[in-house]
């Protein structure tokens, strides 16, 4: 019993030590859908699980159902939430948190969760190839 308080402990821990600002969606649907329809198609293979050696470099909240993961300014995850009702208002959070245990984002029991303590089950874990996402986006004019 005590090592699964230490567990949910530790848990609790690391989701609100790596809270950050959660990036507010654009004034513009028609862009936000065309980012996220580039990020997806700019995304790897499912991963069940990612090892981060260093502390998460940020994140952003694309939508509802999306975060992208920044491992450093030049390698980024794309997180498929778990539709549901905590998800909904997800990108109009202050601050989001991401629940890993050492160090390690996973589809078995990783989590997104709210200001509110809403958790989001995270589905799908893919590495972006961030340098050809940027490049789509410079193309489809959404980038300068």
């Amino acid at each position: 019993m005590k090592a699964r308080v230490a567990l949910i402990t530790l848990t609790t821990a690391l989701a609100f030590g790596l809270a950050l600002p959660a990036a507010a969606s654009s004034d513009n649907p028609a862009k936000d859908a065309k980012r996220l329809e580039l990020l997806q198609a700019n995304a790897g293979e499912s991963r069940d699980t990612v090892k981060f050696l260093r502390p998460m470099h940020g994140y952003e909240v694309v939508d509802a159902q999306h975060v992208l993961v920044w491992e450093t300014p030049h390698k980024a995850w794309l997180l498929d939430l778990r539709e549901s009702a905590a998800c909904n208002g997800l990108n109009r959070e202050i601050t989001v948190g991401i629940e890993a245990l050492y160090d390690t984002l996973n589809t078995s029991n990783g989590y997104v969760v709210g200001d509110h303590g809403l958790r989001c089950r995270i589905e799908v874990i893919r590495e972006v190839d961030v340098k050809a996402w940027k490049q789509a986006e410079r193309k489809a004019g959404i980038r300068s």
